[in-house]
C-alpha cells in the first residue's frame, strides 16, 4: 500500500515539475506587475458625449477580475449600470460596456485586474462628459494604482520564502549533518512544507478575492483563478506544495524534491524578471531562489543542530562542509541577482526608485551577509562562532522580508518604451492625412492624444518591424506657438504622443522615413474640437447618388517629390462614383466635420485600420467639390464640376 501512495505522489510531483517546465518555456511578454498605459475615455480627459464603454490598455496581458474589475460612479457617489468586462488584444485591453445614462459631469473609474504574477492590481482615474471638465487636464497618465493587498501579498510571500527556506534547504542541511553522523534534530522540512502550502493557497485567494483574503473566502471569482495565467501557476503551485508537505511527512524524498522544484519553477514564472525577459527572467529567477533557499535554510538547520549538540566537534565538521557549499550559493545568489536586476533597473535608478531602493537595501543586508559568513569561517579553527552564526541567519531572514516586499514594488518604467498596440481614440476622433514622398500619414486625433501611422510602398501592414519607421512630430496652433512632441512607438509604423489642442487648427508636421524609402515632411491640419459628421456623411451620400452626370478631374501619385503629371478626366453618374469610395454605405469608422477658411463644410473620414484618412470639401447641395485621399500606397485629389442646378438634380 506504501508504495503505492509513494508512485501516485511521484508521478503527480513529475506532472507538477512538467507543467513549470512547459509554462517556463513558453512565450511571455510580461512586465513584472500590470500598468495602466491609457483609458478611453481618457484620463483626466473630457470627451463630450456620454460614451458606450469604458476601455482599459495595459502593459501587459491581464485577467478581468469579475464583477470588480471596473466601478463607475459619479460625483454624488452614485454607481453607474455596467456590463461585463472582454478581453481584447491579446488579453492587454479591457472593455467594460456603459449600461447606465451617463449625464454632463465628472466621473471615476476604480479598476482591478489580475496581473501575470499573480498580484492583483487596482486603481482608480477620472474622465469628464460634456463642459464639466473643471480641474481635470488631458494626458496619458495611468493614474493613482497600486497591489490590491500589498501588505497581506508581502507577509504570504515572506511566508513562502521562509518555507522554501526551511523545506528545500532543511533537506540540503540533513544531508550534510548526516555525512557527519548527526541524525538529529530532524529538520524543520514538514513545517516548511506546510507552510508553503498556506502560502500560496493563501496567495491564490488572494487572486480569487481581488487582493481581499476575506472577498477570496466569502465570493471567489473561479474565472480569475482557474482562466488566468496567474490563477493557473497559483493553483499549480499549491499543488506542488500539497505533495512536498505529503512526501516530507510520509517519508519520500523523492517527490519532496519533485514538489519543491515545480513550486520553485512556478514562482519563478511569476516573479518580476519574467516580465523583462521570457526565458532568461524565469531562468535566473528559479537559480537564485533555489540557491538563496538552501544558503539560508541549510544554515537555518545547522545552527539548530548547534544548539542542540552544544556546538561539538562533529557539528563544526558539518559546518565547515555548508561554509564550502555556501561559497558557491553565495555566487551563484550574487550572479543570478545581478543579472536579474539589470533586467529590471539600470544603476542610475537605484537610488531614484522605490524600487531601486528596496534592491539597494537587499544588496546592503546580502553583503553584510557575506562579511558575517567570511568571519564566521575564520573563526571556526579557533571555537564554535555561534554569536556570528545566528546573526547571519537572522540576517538572512531580514532579506527574504525586503525580497517579499520587493515583489509588490513596481520596478522602473521607460516612459518613453514602445507600446505594445496604438491606444483606442479617446471619445470622438478626427484623421487627418497627407503624404511625405513615397510615405504615407494618417494622424488620428482624440482628447489629449493623437497616433500617427506611417505606410511604405508595398508593406505588410501585419509585419511587427517598428524599427523600420521613423518619425519626429512638431505642433503648432492657430497663433503659430510651436513644440516638439515626443512620440513613442506602438507597432509597425505606428507612433503615439500625449497632445493638449487648442481649439481652432492644429498644424501636425511629421517628418516620416522607412528604411529603402524616400522620406520628407508633411504638414497635416486638425481642427479642435470634434464635431461629430455621421449624419452629414449620409447626406452627402444620398445628394452624389441622385446626380446623373459630372466632372471628375483625378490626380493619382504614389511619390510626392517628382513632377506631377496631368491629371485624369473622367465623366461619371454620382452612383457609380459612389459605389467605389469606401463610404458608399454612409458610414465610416471615424467621422467628422469642420467648416473651412472659404466657409465650405468639411467632412474628414478616418479607416484607422486601413490606414486610409478623406477630406471631403462639400457645396451647399451636400455635394463632394473636392476630395483628398490618402491611402498605404498613393495620394489622390479629386475635383468635381456639375452641371447646372436644375439638371444636376435631375
Amino acid at each position: 500500500m506504501r508504495g503505492v501512495w509513494v508512485r501516485g505522489v511521484a508521478r503527480l510531483a513529475a506532472v507538477l515539475l512538467l507543467t513549470g517546465a512547459s509554462l517556463l518555456t513558453s512565450s511571455v511578454s510580461a512586465q513584472a506587475h500590470a500598468v495602466l498605459l491609457f483609458a478611453s475615455p481618457s484620463i483626466e480627459g473630457a470627451v463630450p458625449t456620454a460614451p458606450k464603454e469604458i476601455a482599459l490598455v495595459f502593459d501587459e496581458p491581464v485577467q478581468p477580475a469579475g464583477a470588480r474589475t471596473a466601478r463607475i460612479t459619479t460625483a454624488a457617489g452614485k454607481a453607474v449600470d455596467i456590463g461585463s468586462a472582454a478581453r481584447s488584444e491579446g488579453g492587454r485591453q479591457v472593455t467594460v460596456p456603459v449600461q447606465g445614462t451617463l449625464g454632463p459631469g465628472v466621473y471615476t473609474v476604480d479598476w482591478q485586474v489580475a496581473a501575470q504574477d499573480g498580484d492583483v492590481m487596482g486603481g482608480s482615474y477620472r474622465f469628464a462628459v460634456g463642459s464639466a471638465a473643471a480641474g481635470l487636464s488631458a494626458g496619458s497618465a495611468g493614474g493613482q494604482q497600486q497591489v490590491s493587498g500589498a501588505g497581506a501579498t508581502a507577509v504570504l510571500r515572506w511566508v513562502l520564502f521562509g518555507a522554501f527556506a526551511l523545506a528545500l534547504g532543511g533537506l540540503v542541511g540533513e544531508r550534510l549533518a548526516a555525512r557527519h553522523e548527526i541524525t538529529k534534530p530532524r529538520p524543520w522540512a514538514r513545517a516548511g512544507a506546510v507552510g508553503g502550502l498556506v502560502a500560496s493557497l493563501g496567495l491564490a485567494v488572494l487572486i480569487a478575492g481581488g487582493g481581499s483574503l476575506v472577498e477570496g473566502f466569502s465570493s471567489p471569482s473561479g474565472v480569475t483563478l482557474f482562466v488566468g495565467r496567474a490563477g493557473m501557476l497559483a493553483v499549480i503551485e499549491a499543488a506542488a506544495w500539497l505533495v512536498a508537505a505529503v512526501a516530507t511527512a510520509r517519508g519520500w524524498p523523492s517527490a519532496a524534491w519533485a514538489g519543491l522544484a515545480a513550486a520553485i519553477v512556478s514562482e519563478g514564472l511569476r516573479a518580476h524578471p519574467a516580465g523583462a525577459s521570457a526565458v532568461w527572467g524565469p531562468v535566473l529567477t528559479t537559480m537564485h531562489l533555489a540557491a538563496a533557499a538552501v544558503w539560508i535554510g541549510a544554515l537555518v538547520h545547522l545552527v539548530h543542530v548547534g544548539i542542540a549538540r552544544r556546538w561539538d566537534t562533529r557539528f563544526r565538521a558539518a559546518l565547515g562542509a555548508y561554509a564550502r557549499l555556501a561559497l558557491l550559493l553565495v555566487i551563484v545568489v550574487l550572479l543570478t541577482g545581478t543579472l536579474s536586476g539589470l533586467l529590471l533597473i539600470s544603476p542610475s535608478e537605484l537610488l531614484d526608485t522605490s524600487f531601486g531602493k528596496l534592491l539597494s537595501v537587499k544588496l546592503l543586508l546580502v553583503a553584510a551577509v557575506c562579511v558575517l559568513a567570511l568571519t564566521a569561517r575564520r573563526q571556526m579553527a579557533r571555537s564554535a562562532p555561534r554569536s556570528l552564526v545566528r546573526v547571519e541567519a537572522s540576517a538572512l531572514v531580514a532579506v527574504l522580508a525586503v525580497t517579499a516586499w520587493l515583489s509588490v514594488t513596481q520596478p522602473p518604467r521607460d516612459a518613453q518604451a514602445a507600446l505594445p498596440f496604438a491606444p483606442p481614440a479617446s471619445g470622438d476622433a478626427i484623421t487627418a492625412g497627407g503624404r511625405a514622398d513615397e510615405i504615407g500619414i494618417a494622424a488620428t486625433a482624440s482628447a489629449g492624444q493623437v497616433v500617427v501611422r506611417l505606410t511604405a510602398p508595398t508593406t505588410d501592414l501585419d509585419r511587427d518591424d517598428s524599427r523600420s519607421y521613423e518619425a519626429s512630430l512638431r505642433l503648432a496652433d492657430a497663433v503659430g506657438r510651436a513644440r516638439t512632441v515626443s512620440l513613442r512607438g506602438c507597432g509597425d509604423g505606428c507612433f503615439y504622443a500625449p497632445v493638449i489642442w487648442k481649439k481652432g487648427a492644429n498644424l501636425l508636421t511629421v517628418r516620416a522615413s522607412a528604411k529603402g524609402w524616400g522620406g520628407g515632411r508633411e504638414t497635416l491640419r486638425v481642427m479642435w474640437p470634434v464635431r461629430p459628421g455621421a449624419a452629414q456623411l449620409v447626406r452627402t451620400v444620398k445628394a452624389m447618388r441622385a446626380v446623373k452626370k459630372f466632372t471628375l478631374h483625378e490626380l493619382v501619385a504614389s511619390d510626392t517629390a517628382r513632377a506631377t503629371i496631368a491629371p485624369t478626366r473622367l465623366e461619371l453618374s454620382g452612383g457609380r462614383f459612389v459605389d467605389s469610395e469606401p463610404y458608399a454605405k454612409g458610414q465610416a469608422t471615424q467621422t467628422s466635420r469642420f467648416t473651412d477658411a472659404e466657409g465650405h463644410t468639411v467632412l474628414a473620414l478616418g479607416y484607422p485600420g486601413e490606414r486610409l484618412a478623406l477630406e471631403l470639401t462639400l457645396d451647399d447641395h451636400d455635394r463632394v467639390v473636392r476630395e483628398t485621399l490618402v491611402a498605404p500606397n498613393h495620394l489622390i485629389h479629386r475635383s468635381f464640376t456639375y452641371p447646372d442646378a436644375q439638371e444636376a438634380g435631375g
